[in-house]
């Protein structure tokens, strides 16, 4: 089996993640559909933004894969276009591991072993599963070891409602709905902060799990603040409290602190996880499977378990491929942290399936089917694509906005 060809959708939806609870997109970047949140540092998107990746074998199976781009998906496409993609044809797709590999060391001499490199080959790398899976007839799952856990207790991340009152009814109802518990996110002061997840507390009861992720806001003495709070409230980690390049301020945190840590977000290969690992800076390891593949996502996990950690899969803004792919890794966790579940992002990231994913009593149904379990509703992805790629041994082919121009870039 060899691979034939490969296609990149550059999708963009109009749908807001809403991550400061509301509508606006303030400080909007000029000509763009970025924008700042004041509370943050970080720029986000008024619009749900992915890199989606298919390819196809010459014995006619086909694969889906994404990698994670909520801002500038084009970046991670046009390195598979340009470099990922022509190294792939010709290649067997049912050894992801050695395929990873090859694309990882095809750039990374010359610094570019993280970010969007990763995600672009973690976009390649989960459609090779897909393939594989498929190819042997089980679910990445049983491909990936013991499935320990077809369906997965999930927690709410974000309360994104404009009053606590209304944030605490929320986070009532979804307990009482099953869930396993709630993460808040809400950039304010160190006080305030404890103050809302004391009220959050207080709604949800002591049973349910209650975290707390700060997207890195703090300087140390406020997220240390935060931490004895956290304590208080038996708090089941902190994630992000800090700058996250500050392996040394984490490593100091988490042993001044009785809540866990949490980090992994921003972190995409073993090698980035080996200095907090190494320093004690975190206790529960968060690698995001549709920002590290599948490939690294087990990596990570192996190399995080050995070290004691407890495992939790961060899932951010993505579709419902990126979402299922996830899932499958989690359910070979023996003892995961509850999987994250975007509650806003959900309905929309299932518009890119024919058969939605399902999610029942608070717990995720891991797809049953081969491969991911899923059927990509292909004309949705072309009409949400602003750029779609084709490559081929023939050559490239680039098209925009789904209906535009397509041009012929010859290959060599």
């Amino acid at each position: 089996m060899q691979i034939q060809s490969v296609e990149v959708f550059v999708f963009k939806y109009d749908h807001h993640y809403r991550i400061g609870g509301h509508g606006d997109a303030p400080n909007r970047l000029p000509g763009t559909d970025y924008y700042f949140e004041p509370q943050w540092q970080h720029a986000y998107s008024r619009l749900t933004e992915s890199c989606l990746v298919k390819i196809t074998t010459d014995t006619g199976l086909v694969g889906w894969g994404e990698g994670q781009a909520p801002l500038v998906p084009e970046v991670p496409a046009t390195l598979i276009a340009r470099l990922l993609g022509p190294a792939l044809l010709g290649m067997d797709p049912r050894n992801p591991h050695a395929v990873y590999d090859r694309l990882y060391h095809l750039n990374h001499v010359r610094g570019h072993y993280a970010s969007y490199t990763i995600d672009a080959i973690a976009a390649i790398d989960i459609a090779l599963w897909d393939i594989k899976g498929q190819a042997e007839g089980i679910a990445v799952n049983q491909l990936l070891g013991t499935v320990h856990h077809p369906e997965l207790p999930q927690y709410v991340s974000g309360l994104r409602l404009p009053t606590r009152a209304e944030r605490q009814a929320l986070a009532k109802e979804k307990v009482s709905e099953g869930f396993k518990g709630v993460k808040v996110f809400i950039g304010d002061t160190a006080e305030n902060t404890i103050r809302e997840c004391a009220a959050i507390r207080e709604a949800i009861g002591e049973e349910a799990d209650l975290a707390f992720d700060a997207i890195c806001r703090h300087e140390y003495q406020a997220a240390y603040e935060i931490g004895l709070g956290l304590d208080e409230l038996r708090a089941a980690w902190f994630e992000s409290p800090l700058d996250p390049e500050d392996v040394a301020g984490h490593s100091k945190l988490a042993k001044a602190i009785k809540t866990p840590l949490a980090i992994g977000e921003p972190l995409r290969t073993v090698r980035e996880f080996e200095p907090w690992i190494k320093q004690r800076a975190m206790q529960v390891a968060q690698p995001d499977i549709v920002r590290c593949g599948i490939t690294g996502g087990q990596r990570i996990i192996a190399q995080c378990s050995e070290h004691g950690l407890r495992i939790a899969p961060h899932l951010g803004v993505c579709t419902a491929i990126g979402v299922a792919a996830t899932w499958h890794v989690t359910a070979v966790v023996a003892n995961p942290v509850p999987q994250e579940h975007q509650l806003d992002m959900f309905p929309t990231a299932n518009k890119v399936l024919t058969s939605p994913l399902k999610v029942e009593g608070g717990r995720a149904i891991v797809p049953t089917g081969t491969g991911l379990g899923i059927s990509v509703d292909e004309d949705f992805v072309r009409a949400h694509s602003a750029e779609h790629w084709q490559i081929t041994p023939a050559g490239i082919k680039w098209q925009e906005g789904g209906v535009g121009r397509v041009n012929n870039v010859l290959l060599g």
